[in-house]
């Protein structure tokens, strides 16, 4: 008896010196990890160190202590990454914000607080009141950075759920709207009849870059629904559709770089806070 308790002692002796190897193996393993991930930053190989980072979480779970450094390593990657983007957000911006300001001198906002979360900017030639009774295509962009596109038609009812825009061979055409959509809207009005499709952002497919492509032609538009309907865009629609579209563009880069400047800001800070 006595024996067999000596040999599992001595077992026992070996299973902890081993470990103890085992550990300062995994420990010399970790350290040149470590090593490599911070020469590594310090040469701006980002993306190599942030995997480097995530092997010492996985090679090595139970090392709390280095993993506390790679964690530090991460924080520093953040913190470089974000002050990189604050620095070309901030020199990028007041360009754009130049350029919308410049482009949205054209443009009138208009905004019922009864009734909408955000205003619409309309190009000046297709302000409401001044096209009432017309037959065209109308666009705006809304304070939230939206694109819209409206089929405006009057006249015998065709119930049209689609537009196709085309020059010679080519061609951009809208989503269908059933009639049953909320953005397919048709009534009557002292004897005329009403019918407007609305389009936001991607649905309409391209319509609104394919005429801003093509303004210096001739370009036909055709209603589809349960009959069609054919006419010329005019050259002051087209203009304002050009517009409005570049007005889009420009304003989605604004909101853009604004959010990066945010999001980079409070990445900042957290790690400020976490280090104090």
């Amino acid at each position: 008896m006595t024996k067999i308790n000596s040999c599992i002692f001595t077992l026992l002796v070996l299973a902890v010196f081993t470990a103890c190897d085992s550990r300062k193996e995994q420990e010399k393993q970790a350290d040149i990890r470590l090593k490599h991930i911070e020469q590594l930053i310090s040469q701006n190989t980002l993306n190599a160190a942030k995997i480097e980072i995530d092997s010492i979480h996985i090679l090595f779970p139970k090392l709390v202590e280095k993993r506390k450094i790679a964690a530090a390593f991460e924080d520093t990657i953040v913190r470089r990454e974000s002050s990189r983007t604050l620095a070309y957000c901030d020199s990028i911006l007041p360009k754009k914000q130049h350029e919308l300001d410049s482009i949205q001198r054209n443009f009138r906002f208009e905004k019922d607080e009864s009734y909408q979360e955000f205003g619409n900017f309309v190009y000046k030639t297709q302000l409401t009141e001044s096209n009432s009774s017309r037959i065209y295509i109308k666009s705006y962009v809304d304070e939230n950075s939206d694109l819209y596109l409206i089929s405006n038609y009057c006249g015998p009812k065709i119930e049209h759920s689609s537009i196709e825009v085309s020059v010679d061979d080519l061609l951009a055409r809208t989503d269908t709207l059933a009639t049953t959509n909320a953005a397919n809207h048709s009534f009557n009005d002292g004897g005329t009849h009403w019918e407007t499709l609305t389009y936001k952002n991607d649905a309409a497919n391209g319509v609104a870059g394919f005429i801003t492509q093509e303004t210096s032609k001739r370009i036909k538009v055709s209603l589809h629904g349960k009959k069609s309907y054919v006419y010329y865009l005019a050259d002051s629609d087209k203009k304002a559709i050009a517009e409005t579209y570049r007005l889009w563009v420009v304003k989605k880069d604004v909101t853009q770089l604004e959010k990066e400047i945010k999001k980079a800001k409070i990445r900042i800070a957290r790690i400020n806070k976490f280090r104090e």
